[in-house]
């Protein structure tokens, strides 16, 4: 059996689903989107706080390196440096006193030297003069190829894996062996200045433009970002593609070095990991708890069921007499009652058809035999017409034959006939009334043949034209009734002779029979009683009311029989039913 089919056939797999479901969907929706809005939040606090922090030392390199510059300019442009290195006589005394008194701002984390050619020649260094670098390349190179521009390097010479940073300017570089003051960076001495920055677990990386390393602290001193910075540039991706850390790159100012910031993230994978774990116990905990409430609940809900359940059951087995009773207050309670008041009025219904149907048998025994008096009226007519005959009566005999054709309809158990049968019963009821007055009117039926094969209830045509003869050409000398009959649609017809008639929603093929008359015509009062089917009939029209009756019960309540007062004097009567050849079903 499918899953679907057992939660349907389960009153209590059903609350079970639905309280798993919400408490699911609840638990894991709102889990998953704090984890991820709790993340979202300590990234935001978490970026703004290296923002600030990479500011910092930006700041605070900047500012060191602007010190740099400016004493590095002062020595190159100062007279006594100038006059002492262009001349064979140097007074150390007065150079020391200069180079002291311009390099006060720098001493406590620096050492400044200055260079003739390769060599050192003065140093604020305490312990001793610095050593020899290449003239041809490093700084003493690169600020020899660019004259009056502080330039930075590491010293050549160390071979530790941290080398003094070294920022240098040529002091005159024009002369046959030319000089430079260069400023010294312990790139110890650096981390310690940066590290109350930075956090322990973050790097920091000074490299030039080249991304050279000319500083590492902290994380970064193992070159695993650099390496991976290095790679993602060379390939044209974003600097930080790949790092599991956020990377913060930023230019120092106008020295041409960069700075590169290393936080590792705020969350890691393994609290997100925690964090999911989390929601996946949270889940089987509330299966359980849903599996414990949906039980408590189905039990509380289940035992009125189960007791009206258990009621139907006694009623579907003939117990009328059941009756529910249930000690609550809610919603059961009213089922309970409702129940108890529709077995009460079903079984005083059931009374009343038992009683109806005896009453509707007794009415057809008593049907069955008063068909025996129009059989034997219809018998004797027959030898009344034959005895005429014979004793050459004519209007005797053709009054009997016709009033025998219509008692023959009228007894026979079809309900329907041929247009063309009912136009010969008409014909055979005006044959009578001819005879009746004495030949004071006349009967036109024109209907085309191709009409005459329609479907129609028997005897709707009579009842008209008797209201004709008797109501419209009674005081007539010359009167005359003429039938007509047309094949259209009922909305034409309604629009253009019968405005204030409501027009059905589908266009039918309809059959339109008109009985006109030429007499003193119908008054208002019974066009509208007749138009309306609740109203009493008028006096006189009780046959039009009950012809009305029948086709709107066929048919519907769009047909019927419409009339309308002549101008010219007279009356005609508008019969519409759906053309049909076949026997059509009543409406309800």
């Amino acid at each position: 059996m499918k899953i679907s089919a057992i939660v349907k056939s389960s009153f209590k797999a059903q609350i079970f689903v639905v309280l798993l479901t919400v408490t699911l969907v609840m638990v894991i929706l709102g889990g998953v989107l704090t984890i991820q809005g709790f993340q979202a939040r300590l990234k935001s606090e978490s970026r703004s706080s290296d923002i600030n922090q990479n500011n910092a030392l930006i700041d605070q390199l900047t500012s060191d390196f602007d010190l740099a510059n400016n004493v590095l300019h002062s020595i190159s442009d100062n007279n006594v440096i100038n006059s002492s290195l262009n001349s064979d006589n140097m007074n150390s005394i007065e150079v020391y006193s200069v180079l002291y008194e311009i390099t006060s701002s720098l001493r406590d984390f620096t050492s400044i030297d200055i260079y003739q050619g390769n060599n050192c020649i003065y140093s604020t260094n305490s312990n001793d003069l610095s050593k020899v670098l290449p003239l041809n390349y490093s700084v003493l190179g690169e600020a020899l190829r660019n004259p009056g521009n502080v330039v930075y390097g590491l010293d050549p010479e160390d071979k530790s894996k941290e080398p003094d940073l070294l920022i240098a300017i040529s002091i005159n570089p024009d002369a046959g062996n030319p000089s430079f003051a260069v400023i010294r960076i312990n790139q110890t001495v650096m981390a310690y200045r940066l590290r109350e920055k930075i956090n322990a677990k973050d790097g920091f990386l000074l490299t030039d433009r080249f991304f050279r390393p000319y500083c590492a602290i902290g994380t970064a001193t193992n070159g695993i970002e650099l390496t991976r910075i290095k790679k993602n540039l060379f390939e044209h991706a974003a600097y930080d593609q790949g790092s599991d850390n956020n990377i913060y790159m930023s230019d120092i100012g106008n020295t041409g070095l960069i700075s590169i910031y290393i936080t590792p993230q705020v969350i890691g994978e393994s609290v997100v990991k925690v964090g999911y774990q989390i929601i996946v116990i949270l889940s089987f905990i509330s299966i359980i708890v849903c599996f414990l409430v949906a039980r408590k609940l189905s039990n509380y809900f289940s035992k009125p069921i189960d007791i009206l359940t258990a009621g139907m059951k006694r009623f579907r087995k003939g117990d009328f007499e059941t009756m529910i009773s249930l000690n609550r207050t809610d919603e059961f309670e009213q089922l309970a009652t409702g129940f108890n008041k529709m077995t009460s009025q079903l079984k005083d219904t059931m009374e009343k058809k038992l009683e109806a149907e005896r009453t509707i048998n007794e009415t057809r025994i008593k049907m069955m035999q008063a068909q025996l008096n129009p059989h034997f009226l219809y018998n004797t007519l027959d030898t009344i017409k034959w005895v005429t005959k014979v004793n050459h009566i004519p209007e005797v005999s053709t009054m009997v034959a016709s009033l025998a054709n219509i008692l023959r309809a009228s007894i026979s158990e079809n309900e329907f006939c041929a247009l063309s049968k009912e136009l010969e019963l008409v014909d055979n009821y005006c044959q009578i009334q001819q005879i009746r007055f004495d030949n004071k009117f006349d009967i036109k039926i024109d209907v085309p043949a191709d009409l005459k094969n329609a479907i129609v209830p028997k005897l709707i045509l009579q009842p008209i034209v008797e209201n004709a003869i008797i109501h419209g050409l009674d005081e007539a000398d010359n009167g005359m009734i003429v039938i007509n009959a047309e094949r259209t649609s009922l909305a034409y017809f309604k629009s253009s002779l019968q405005d204030n008639l409501p027009v059905p929603a589908d266009e039918k093929d309809v059959l339109i029979i008109s009985i006109q008359d030429n007499g003193k015509g119908i008054d208002a009062t019974a066009i509208a009683s007749l138009n309306d089917i609740e109203n009493k009939p008028p006096k006189g029209h009780l046959g039009l009311k009950n012809v009305i009756t029948i086709l709107r019960l066929y048919y519907g309540s769009e047909y019927g029989v419409y009339p309308k007062r002549l101008e010219e004097g007279g009356t005609i009567m508008y019969i519409t039913l759906p053309y049909q050849e076949e026997e059509p079903t009543k409406v309800e």
